[in-house]
């Protein structure tokens, strides 16, 4: 059965369009990060996000050794703040503080949330896919950059805080 709401799986799928999605992970040392990319659809009799990350990223160390992640979608306009998210490094600064943003307690997973966001999914990650497993057709796709690995985050929890 699923934890989405029809309306809550529209909102998801055209937040991560424009503006982008936060991404939040961990508690000992939290972090945000912002997705403009990812999909939402049904895996293995399940609601799955595929979640990419690089392996550079602080995020991918903690989602590694936790196994979960948060999807927060703004209730209101966050553009500011998801372009400057999109500039830090979460080895380097504490994103809640420096956005002025407040975290919250997830609920059935080892992360905040974002207190100013709407939609919460809290998704545990049932399976992970290597940037080496990934038979690639388009040329050119992953020379540019570390290439990402693909998380499929299960979402156990779905709320709204505003």
């Amino acid at each position: 059965m699923s934890v989405l709401h029809e309306k809550d799986r529209l909102a998801l799928i055209n937040s991560v369009k424009e503006p982008g999605v936060f991404v939040t992970c961990g508690t000992k040392t939290p972090n945000i990060m912002v997705t403009h990319w990812g999909t939402l659809g049904t895996l293995w009799g399940r609601d799955v996000f595929i979640l990419p990350i690089r392996s550079i990223k602080y995020s991918y160390k903690i989602v590694t050794d936790t196994g979960s992640f948060a999807l927060n979608v703004p209730a209101r306009d966050m553009r500011t703040e998801i372009s400057l998210c999109d500039t830090m490094s979460g080895f380097k600064t504490n994103k809640f503080e420096t956005l002025g943003l407040h975290p919250k307690r997830a609920k059935d997973i080892d992360s905040y949330i974002i207190g100013e966001c709407g939609l919460i999914v809290e998704c545990k990650v049932i399976a992970t896919v290597s940037p080496e497993k990934i038979d690639v057709k388009i040329p050119d796709l992953f020379t540019s950059k570390t290439p990402h690995t693909l998380f499929f985050g299960e979402p156990v929890k779905s709320y709204r805080l505003q």
